[in-house]
């Protein structure tokens, strides 16, 4: 089966659908999709090099699962990320995300989270919408707060459209940003984040 392609461009997202996809592996993000092996990307050091220096920096992550920043050649993407198994031989990819800065423009965020969200549900009439949100624990001052939708397909896997507002501290203590993410992650992924 044909990859369903999802592009970040400057306006964000838009989406070329070359096949009808019936669940997360059949996506990618910028070219990368999950069942990839994060070898094909970066060499075994640089994956290696790149856990060990984020794992400190999230309290979620540990042994089972690190993140990975790719620094892919693209002018529609600020930053993407993979989550892969630190001892995993082949890095292959469980979950992927792209994300684009809306420092200061929330509202923007938002009406852009809405059309993906639509845009998806009706690529994918299957799943189950949840939405959430709520501040982030680690700022004491209460000004940093998500706000996601979730599209739960019949597998566990999930995709995760997320605005993030954050305060002025976080942003000059944390060097955060506003920002939209879509995620693509695999129910073992989304089950191991429901424990923290």
């Amino acid at each position: 089966m044909k990859k369903l392609f999802i592009h970040l461009f400057l306006i964000f997202l838009s989406f070329q659908t070359f096949s009808f996809s019936e669940d997360v592996e059949d996506l990618e993000i910028n070219g990368v999709s999950i069942g990839e092996s994060l070898l094909d990307y970066l060499s075994k050091e640089e994956i290696v090099k790149e856990i060990k220096s984020n794992k400190p920096t999230y309290n979620y992550l540990n042994n089972d699962f690190g993140e990975v920043y790719l620094r892919l050649s693209s002018d529609n993407y600020d930053y993407m990320s993979v989550f892969v198994k630190p001892n995993d031989k082949n890095y292959i990819i469980h979950y992927v995300s792209g994300t684009k800065a809306y420092n200061d423009k929330i509202q923007q965020c938002y009406q852009k989270q809405k059309k993906i969200v639509s845009e998806f549900f009706e690529l994918f009439k299957d799943t189950k919408k949840q939405e959430g949100g709520g501040e982030y624990p680690w700022d004491s001052t209460g000004s940093s707060y998500a706000k996601y939708v979730q599209l739960i397909f019949k597998s566990g896997n999930a995709i995760t459209i997320t605005c993030a507002k954050f305060g002025k501290k976080a942003k000059k203590e944390r060097n955060m940003d506003d920002a939209l993410s879509v995620e693509i992650s695999l129910k073992e992924v989304e089950k191991w984040l429901s424990n923290y």
